[in-house]
């Protein structure tokens, strides 16, 4: 039942003894609880161990040459990113198993994309300092390929090979100050300051900062932290401050913008899972926008709603967002997310590219099977970042 959510086998990661000694006694703790609350039947977990494993083969089975994972040149290495994530979620380690040279390769490629700034992308501003005038492609894409993958090394770093984790020491190290000096950059509002926004200087609705991008720089800051990383409190702090303010009374969601109009199901999912690595899962905003997640459906697969909004990119910040929120929201949460995503899983292996007016298609089914693997995968527990 537990077979890749809690396997035994996993705890390699752990080298002392004592440590791991506990997390044994934590794996069976969390195992009872999760058996005294599973909201699917043993069969059906089943289903999803057998679903998620041919979808880690199919990933890997798409590695090309220099280690990367296939996508659009600009959607690099953040697409590549994912596909590492989904297997760590699996419990993969590099070096070892069946995938972990495969797992070792996509890694490499994903170091040999940062710039001499310390940017992660593999289409990107160069030179030792980061120039803002980029065309928008460039600007947007970056930053998301820029959080996404400091995130993975963050998260594959104590994993990893003592030569390649002081490989991976340094392009956090370099990553953390990307991050922090753009969060840094004058924002022309108050409700904007703690925030991320895009690369270019182009004018959004003179928004300086967005929730989409906040919650993934968060995510990185927290991971960083957790790794041992030298990462400002303050600055997780403003972060937090910021997404606080993508709240809407008004709505009980999280908006794109501070103050917009507008929200999504993936934007009230981010707000929700943001607010969890501050360890807010109880404020007023996480539990009116969890309400609102319930209201959510994901029964008509690739079927995306009116307005900004992604099928697979929401599922997965909604799913991580609902276990976050503790057993009764996941419990109503998944059901019925779950067996759609078994029974529209292609014969192959993956899931299909996004259908949407937003352009997320063209990034391919590695970023939408990553996507649905890291969703289903929730329960596993084995992504720190991800953790309750």
């Amino acid at each position: 039942m537990f077979s890749r959510r809690f396997s035994t086998s996993q705890m390699i990661l752990f080298n002392s003894p004592i440590i791991r000694t506990l997390a044994l006694l934590s794996f069976f703790l969390l195992a009872t609880c999760c058996t005294n609350a599973q909201p699917l039947t043993e069969k059906d977990w089943s289903q999803v161990d057998q679903s998620v494993s041919r979808a880690v083969d199919w990933i890997v089975s798409t590695q090309q040459r220099d280690g990367s994972f296939p996508t659009v040149p600009h959607g690099q290495p953040a697409v590549t990113s994912f596909g590492v994530l989904a297997m760590l979620a699996q419990g993969e380690l590099p070096d070892q198993g069946e995938h972990g040279q495969s797992l070792t390769r996509a890694i490499d490629y994903v170091l040999s994309t940062q710039k001499a700034s310390g940017l992660l992308s593999n289409i990107g501003p160069r030179g030792k300092e980061i120039s803002h005038n980029v065309n928008h492609t460039m600007g947007q894409t970056a930053v998301y390929n820029h959080a996404i993958s400091a995130l993975m090394l963050s998260e594959a770093y104590t994993t990893t090979s003592s030569e390649r984790s002081q490989k991976m020491q340094r392009a956090i190290e370099q990553a953390l100050r990307v991050t922090l000096a753009e969060q840094r950059r004058p924002k022309r509002r108050k409700v904007d300051r703690g925030g991320w926004r895009y690369l270019d200087q182009v004018n959004f609705e003179s928004a300086d900062a967005d929730l989409s991008i906040i919650g993934w720089q968060l995510m990185f800051l927290r991971s960083a932290k957790n790794g041992g990383f030298d990462v400002p409190a303050d600055a997780i702090e403003e972060a937090v401050g910021c997404i606080r303010r993508h709240f809407s009374q008004r709505t009980g969601r999280f908006n794109y913008y501070p103050n917009a109009s507008f929200g999504s199901r993936a934007m009230t999912g981010a707000g929700i899972l943001a607010l969890a690595h501050a360890g807010l899962h109880n404020t007023p905003e996480a539990q009116q926008a969890g309400k609102s997640l319930l209201e959510f459906s994901f029964t008509e697969y690739n079927m995306p709603k009116p307005g900004l909004d992604r099928y697979h990119y929401s599922l997965f910040q909604c799913s991580q967002a609902a276990y976050q929120l503790g057993d009764d929201f996941w419990q109503r949460f998944s059901p019925p997310v779950f067996r759609t995503l078994l029974t529209n899983q292609n014969t192959n292996g993956s899931w299909d590219p996004e259908q949407t007016d937003h352009n997320d298609g063209q990034y391919g089914g590695i970023y939408t099977t990553s996507l649905v693997v890291l969703s289903l995968s929730a329960p596993n527990q084995l992504l720190p970042i991800f953790q309750r």
